[in-house]
């Protein structure tokens, strides 16, 4: 027997007997394996496993304090079934669908024990010796490749140091072909979701790959490229900083990296193109500069365009009536562009505004249709307007496919409405923002409304601040604050946090509170006690109304140490059953668009039920309870990030700012953490960070082509090379 591929691991061998439960999505699977006549529960990653499978698998023995002695294996190799019984019962799995029983039957009595050897070594006796058809040949040799498949993966990429949902996902992506697949070229398998350049470099090295190889260079040169703009959310890199960013990535020189780039453009994985003549040429993924020149080319036309059915209502709306002379101005915007921008801070009237739009589109029996990003944020967006909202991907009907979404609404079908508005489009990424506005239909009018100054799209691109710097599509800029607002200290604080000039805070300052700690290890115990006692105390407010933000997961106080601390206190234990580490009452957040379930990366919500049997739970979300099959989706969130926050707003906001958070300290990322405050803010670390972070005005580092496509500027055409020129619209 080979000896374990895990540093003192044992080792156990059977015949699977029954599945007690098997979660695709993750791999996690519980089973009963027989050994020499006992049963043992072995739990890992078995979720492929079905009775009758014969499996070596390797890990260790504990005793689970609810079903004592259990098998944790790490992972499983397959074992042909020895005797005739063992392969007449996995012979009737799921994975030989079509076989018959007489054919079955006519296999086992010719070979016997030697069925399975027959068939991975010596098919052509099926067929000679046992008259087996073609088509019953190919459906048994295939029924036990992929039988074998995930096994030899999991064999050949542990000594790598995968993660089970990596080699789950490649197996899902290529089957039975996996195996042979990663031991040929370990960079091929970079098109598959969750797999990393690490991934298949791990594997490379130990397959003796070598580190100049043509294949590692381009896959590098990619992969590099990929990553700074995941990273820095990037539309593109200028490609002296993609050879910059492949050489760090290989670890190798210059000339070595432009080689790998150089390829990678060859091989079309990655694309070049020049901005305007003579510039540095940009670097990108193809879709990538595609899906920019796509929003670009949409939201041109859309412009120029003399098709609109709103137009007719411009003079008569926005005149007369309550509101500011830039609301009113919205207003009328709405109504006399196809497409037009609606910008401003916290206390500037933007939900107003857009109620005025919403009522003047009723008023005139016009379709409306309302979306943003989050289901969060629609959610807010409905309250204030007093109509249904959506999620962008709900609107458009969008379905998950194996690498991103399939849209319903689109070019070819365009959304069937007079009058589109989509709120918090500062955190629509390039991508998402092209659906939107392709989608909306010839004649009707789309209104994109935001705050530039947030925080930009967690994706590639930096479409509102893109949009408003370009002068192309017509902006109305709200700024003056409403009375009410005014006297808010949130808003002033915000204000101030915007020009880099906070002011001194005391204790309690108005809506603002202070609570000065200059040990960072003290922070977290400081947060909990304002979020358990102190804040419901004295603002009269619920713990669900408190929502802790902290800039970073890491750290002593960071979200990580805040959601640990707080879970301990606001839901202990108590022996309670969990699902994948949650029980009743945690508060969770969603982190992956899901609109079958109409959920948004970012929605948060409370668990209400655990079906332990079926390993699910119900949550309860702002727009209602939703039965989760896999944990995987879910992250706690008693505390979350500040980028995890935009798009919600909440009566009480517990904002942690401490030293240890310096890299991630700048202007508009505590500005957008103010703004998530209604009622009241709490701070809770040290003012002279916050004030740090006010006066860094990071500049902005993101490569993005959108202004120049926009403007007109000269665009090298990808495909001929040939220069076109383009004239921009004129602004109305």
């Amino acid at each position: 027997m080979t000896a374990p591929l895990v540093a003192g691991g044992e080792e156990l061998t059977g015949e699977v007997r029954g599945v007690v439960f098997a979660d695709t999505s993750t791999g996690f699977g519980v089973v009963e394996v027989e050994t020499s006549g006992d049963g043992a529960r072995c739990a890992g990653p078995l979720a492929s496993l079905v009775e009758g499978e014969v499996v070596r698998l390797v890990g260790r023995w504990t005793a689970h304090e609810r079903y004592g002695p259990t098998f944790e294996a790490v992972y499983y190799e397959q074992v042909t079934p020895t005797t005739v019984a063992g392969l007449r019962a996995f012979l009737t799995t799921e994975r030989f669908d079509g076989l018959a029983d007489e054919v079955r039957e006519r296999v086992l009595a010719v070979f016997g024990a030697s069925t399975g050897r027959v068939i991975e070594r010596e098919p052509g006796r099926l067929s000679s010796e046992a008259a087996l058809t073609e088509e019953d040949v190919a459906l048994l040799r295939d029924g036990w490749a992929a039988s074998r498949a995930l096994a030899d993966l999991v064999a050949l990429v542990e000594p790598a140091g995968w993660p089970m949902d990596v080699v789950r996902a490649v197996h899902a992506a290529l089957g039975a072909d996996a195996p042979e697949t990663a031991r040929e070229d370990p960079y091929a398998l970079l098109e598959v979701p969750r797999l990393r350049f690490g991934h298949a470099d791990a594997l490379a090295r130990r397959l003796g790959i070598d580190a100049t190889d043509p294949r590692r260079l381009a896959a590098g040169a990619r992969a590099a490229v990929v990553a700074a703009r995941r990273a820095d959310g990037h539309q593109h890199l200028p490609r002296a900083a993609a050879v910059d960013a492949t050489a760090q990535l290989l670890r190798l020189d210059r000339l070595l990296a432009v080689e790998g780039l150089d390829a990678a453009i060859a091989d079309g994985v990655l694309a070049a193109e020049e901005l305007s003549p003579g510039d540095e040429p940009i670097v990108a993924p193809p879709a990538a500069l595609a899906a920019e020149r796509d929003l670009a080319e949409a939201l041109r036309q859309r412009v120029a365009s003399g098709s609109s059915r709103l137009a007719g209502f411009a003079d008569e709306v926005g005149v007369g009536g309550a509101g500011t002379a830039g609301q009113l101005a919205a207003v009328r915007e709405a109504f006399a562009s196809p497409v037009s921008l609606l910008v401003g801070g916290p206390g500037t009237g933007k939900t107003h505004a857009v109620a005025r739009i919403v009522a003047a589109a009723v008023e005139r029996g016009l379709d409306v249709a309302l979306a943003a990003p989050t289901g969060r944020a629609a959610k807010r967006l409905e309250e204030v307007v007093s109509r249904p909202a959506t999620t962008i991907h709900r609107l458009l009907q969008a379905h998950p496919t194996g690498d991103g979404f399939r849209f319903r609404y689109g070019p070819d079908t365009p959304l069937p409405h007079d009058l589109v508005v989509v709120d918090e489009v500062s955190m629509c990424d390039t991508v998402l923002a092209g659906h939107i506005v392709t989608a909306v239909d010839e004649g009707s009018h789309l209104v994109l409304v935001g705050d530039p100054d947030q925080l930009p799209s967690v994706g590639p691109g930096d479409v509102l601040r893109d949009l408003t710097r370009a002068g192309v599509v017509p902006v109305t800029r709200l700024t003056e604050v409403h009375r009410q607002a005014a006297e808010s200290r949130i808003v002033e604080v915000a204000r101030e946090i915007l020009e880099g000039r906070l002011g001194p805070l005391s204790g309690a300052d108005g809506d603002v509170f202070l609570a000065e700690e200059a040990v960072s290890s003290r922070i977290v115990p400081r947060v909990v006690e304002a979020v358990a006692r102190r804040a419901p105390e004295r603002l009269g407010v619920g713990v669900d109304e408190i929502q802790v933000l902290a800039p970073m997961y890491r750290g002593p106080a960071g979200v990580d140490a805040l959601n640990t601390a707080l879970r301990a206190e606001l839901n202990p234990p108590a022996g309670r059953p969990q699902v994948g580490g949650f029980r009743v009452g945690d508060r969770v957040m969603q982190t992956r668009n899901d609109p079958e379930q109409d959920l948004a990366n970012g929605d948060v919500g409370v668990v209400v039920d655990v079906e332990l049997r079926a390993g699910r739970l119900r949550v309860g979300f702002p727009r209602g309870e939703v039965t989760v099959s896999s944990t995987r989706d879910l992250a706690p969130a008693w505390a979350v990030t500040v980028h995890k926050s935009q798009g919600g707003e909440w009566p009480v906001v517990v904002l942690v700012v401490d030293r240890s958070h310096r890299p991630m300290l700048w202007r508009n990322l505590v500005y957008t953490a103010v703004t998530r405050a209604q009622q009241a803010l709490i701070i809770v670390g040290q003012h002279g960070a916050l004030v740090a972070a006010a006066a860094h005005d990071r500049p902005s580092r993101r490569h993005t082509g959108l202004v120049a496509r926009l403007t007109g500027t000269v665009v090298a055409d990808p495909a001929g090379g040939d220069v076109v020129v383009g004239d921009a619209p004129t602004p109305r």
